[in-house]
């Protein structure tokens, strides 16, 4: 049975029969009438603690089993394979449909964050996990989002295996930080395409990073940043703030701006492959990835978003409210030429509305410094993410290592389900997650051997040439079985750095907003990189390949 209730196994009381002597055919004393009286009572003395002792641990297990004796719901999960999540797959949109009550707790932001289940839905219960019962002992944030974060994605190691606290780092940093685990361990355990999880099931996640609190870690944190080690800082007060206005309430872009058409990347699929298309002719009968560049306002991929949230939450006012915007869109006038950006590689989107329902979409939105001004996008950016702009020496020290070689802001707001191919980076990266959840694979620049990449002069390079998720793609690259990674989970106000050349393969987890900045490029991984045929002090020249 699906709510544990077949481990109970009952067995019937059995009765208690009392002996009763009897005079040879003639009537009882008064002794044995007294006798009889007691020997009752004890008989039924007896019967009530056998009652009690059978039926009172009978009902706390039920109440366990059934998940009814946790105040806090999500702490008292119990495990399912690899991790105890159960999970749907983004690859189809007509996701396993799921029923019950909806626990609805504040605006539409709250709505598309994965529900509790209800009292008679299944859970696919297989035993106690170590982790589920750490997690009961200690106190859950009072936070509700940070409750539920902290319920559903689950460090599967702890300090007595990492040597070290990832909430409370040593002042330098460890001499094998961070810790590794063979790239398909980590993968088996958690497939990238798969991104709905589910209170009460969750996610043990191989996280090794250090996770610094901004108002008492700074200094800590920012001896890691001098390192050059990656690691996650959170608490920033300037980061919280934009956290605020952009994940309490996912529509506060779309009545901030108007609805100007920008760079959208498109596919038919949920992976996304970068390439540089000017670099096409190098390469002989080289063929593009599926994904392509289209133009798009804020608002119509805000309701795509919002519509492939409906179909993993099964959430009908999701749904609802995804259905009014394609109305308002359909009802504005058609768009002039000039509305549509300048490029060449912009492709036109005649797609029908069938069609686009069922692609995903990754919103670009990239900001310069010199270009902010007056009443532009730049501007608006820069206002709003302030502790990235340069200008605002207090709020921006830590994130800049080299001011001077900031290269503008770069946003990527991605819909569920949306995979970015692994890849690294030519600089230093700041990566702000301001709404929605996303996971990051990382790994050291040292295993750029076996991450089968392609060469520096293919449309694609620095990105893997296969499919992580596919384990059949293993067996065509054996050399990526003995790659090690770590992972981490980031949620909104998590910014997370990567030292330059540091590999990154990323799996947005539902509707999420995130903004990066490089600042300089730093050499300390520079000849494990030119071993594998890049030069590290080439300075990049596209500013628009973070995803």
């Amino acid at each position: 049975m699906s709510d544990g209730a077949d481990l109970i196994r009952r067995r019937p009381l059995t009765g208690l029969s009392t002996r009763l002597s009897r005079a040879g055919g003639g009537k009882a004393s008064s002794s044995k009438r007294r006798k009889k009286g007691h020997n009752q009572e004890k008989a039924a003395c007896l019967a009530m603690m056998v009652f009690a002792a059978i039926f009172v641990p009978l009902g706390l297990l039920m109440r366990l089993f059934l998940g009814k004796g946790n105040k806090d719901g999500d702490a008292g999960a119990l495990s399912h394979s690899g991790g105890g999540a159960a999970s749907k797959s983004e690859n189809d949109v007509g996701a396993a449909k799921v029923t019950g009550k909806k626990t609805l707790d504040g605006p539409l932001v709250t709505r598309w964050k994965p529900r509790t289940f209800g009292k008679d839905e299944p859970r696919n219960i297989r035993g106690a996990s170590i982790h589920a019962k750490q997690l009961t002992e200690s106190k859950l944030p009072d936070n509700p989002k940070e409750a539920r974060f902290q319920s559903l994605y689950r460090d599967k190691f702890d300090q007595s295996t990492l040597g070290y606290n990832v909430h409370n780092c040593p002042s330098s940093p460890p001499e094998d930080y961070p810790r590794g685990w063979a790239a398909p361990e980590v993968l088996t355990n958690w497939n990238p395409n798969d991104v709905t999880t589910i209170s009460p099931q969750y996610r043990e996640v191989y996280r090794s990073l250090c996770v610094f609190d901004y108002q008492t870690q700074y200094d800590v944190a920012l001896a890691y940043r001098n390192a050059e080690k990656p690691f996650v800082i959170r608490n920033d007060p300037s980061v919280m703030d934009v956290v605020r206005r952009w994940d309490d309430d996912p529509e506060y872009l779309h009545k901030k701006r108007d609805e100007k058409r920008i760079y959208t990347e498109r596919s038919p699929k949920n992976h996304f492959m970068y390439y540089n298309a000017r670099k096409r002719k190098q390469v002989r009968n080289w063929r593009q990835p599926e994904n392509d560049v289209v133009s798009m306002s804020y608002g119509e991929w805000l309701e795509r978003a919002l519509l492939r949230e409906s179909y993993a939450l099964d959430d009908p006012e999701i749904k609802a409210r995804s259905d009014e915007l394609r109305e308002k869109r359909k009802a504005l006038p058609d768009r002039d030429e000039e509305d549509t950006p300048d490029d060449d590689e912009i492709q036109v989107d005649n797609d029908r509305e069938s069609e686009k329902r069922m692609k995903w979409y990754y919103f670009r939105l990239n900001a310069f410094l010199d270009e902010a001004k007056g009443d532009t996008l730049d501007k608006f950016v820069f206002d709003e993410v302030t502790f990235f702009d340069p200008r605002n020496t207090t709020a921006s020290k830590f994130y800049f290592v080299e001011p001077e070689e900031q290269r503008g802001i770069n946003c990527r707001f991605g819909m569920r389900g949306i995979v970015a191919e692994n890849h690294y980076d030519l600089s230093r990266n700041m990566i702000a997650i301001l709404g929605g959840e996303r996971r990051y694979i990382i790994a050291h620049p040292a295993q750029c051997s076996k991450m089968a990449l392609y060469p520096a002069q293919h449309p694609s390079g620095r990105h893997s040439s296969f499919d992580w998720s596919n384990p059949s793609d293993w067996d065509v690259h054996p050399e990526f079985r003995t790659a090690e990674v770590n992972e981490v989970v980031l949620h909104a106000g998590d910014v997370l750095y990567l030292p330059t050349s540091w590999f990154h393969y990323i799996s947005n987890l539902s509707l999420n907003y995130q903004c990066n900045i490089r600042s300089g490029i730093g050499h300390e991984n520079a000849d494990a990189i030119r071993k594998c045929g890049f030069n590290p002090k080439d300075k990049p020249k596209d500013v628009s390949e973070e995803k």
